[in-house]
């Protein structure tokens, strides 16, 4: 028997498949924690320098496993307090992360997506808050990402109706980086992937955090935030090769350090 979420490194990519794909990869007890073991792990290793979390079957994931509801609020907040450790790993997680999105990412699994840093989707994809149809409220800090993204009425518009949105309005309203056509999609998301991976990963680290905290802050803040910012990426190794590299007229090998 397979495990619910699969994992390879390649080229400095961690690529996470959600791997449930009879149930449309809801996120059961034990997917939940392989999950966050997984990002966990990654923030610690240098060989990971992007993630990729996508799904297996044509789905990117269901939401809660139907099977896990209803067991109560002492199992609910179990649940929760799990969503809140993955929530926070990727946040923390000082190396980007990807949403790769096909088919349904509805509910919590569209909660997921949200907390990732980038969502790219095929047309295939289809974003579903379904919290208002079954009788809950956002979790997985939904409304976080989401009121930040949109604004305040269109997110109103969108949770209190509970309509889907297809991947071409998604990405219309901001929520989706990059839509590519299916037959286009694995390519493309290589490629997209690898350039991250590519990247000066201490300064994409850094300014993942600046901005995840801009939201919160007001001027000041902010300025002080980026001042520690920059003398603390000045000291990193792909900092002092993009200054060789410019000086040299070739392009930078960025080794994420």
């Amino acid at each position: 028997m397979e495990p619910a979420l699969l994992s390879r490194i390649d080229a400095g990519v961690l690529w996470l498949t959600l791997n449930r794909p009879k149930a449309r990869n809801a996120l059961s007890d034990e997917l939940r924690t392989l999950l966050f073991e997984a990002v966990r792990t990654a923030a610690l290793d240098p060989g990971v320098r992007a993630v990729v979390i996508r799904g297996a079957g044509g789905a990117f994931c269901a939401g809660a496993d139907v099977a896990q509801l209803g067991i109560g609020q002492a199992g609910t907040a179990a649940m929760l307090e799990r969503g809140r450790e993955i929530v926070t790993a990727l946040a923390e997680l000082p190396k980007p992360v990807v949403a790769a999105v096909q088919g349904p990412a509805a509910g919590a699994g569209f909660s997921l997506a949200l907390a990732c840093d980038l969502i790219v989707a095929d047309d295939s994809a289809v974003f579903h808050p379904v919290f208002a149809k079954v009788g809950l409220a956002p979790d997985w800090a939904f409304t976080h990402w989401f009121v930040r993204t949109l604004g305040l009425h269109r997110a109103k518009d969108i949770l209190l109706t509970g309509r889907a949105l297809p991947a071409a309005e998604a990405h219309d309203l901001g929520l989706v980086a990059r839509h590519w056509p299916t037959a286009e999609f694995e390519e493309n998301l290589r490629a997209f992937a690898m350039s991250l991976a590519d990247g000066p990963t201490v300064a994409l680290g850094v300014t993942k955090r600046l901005l995840n905290e801009a939201v919160e802050t007001d001027l000041a803040g902010s300025l002080t935030a980026e001042a520690y910012a920059a003398l603390y990426v000045t000291g990193s190794a792909d900092h002092a090769e993009a200054v060789a590299a410019f000086a040299e007229k070739r392009p930078a090998r960025f080794e994420g350090h």
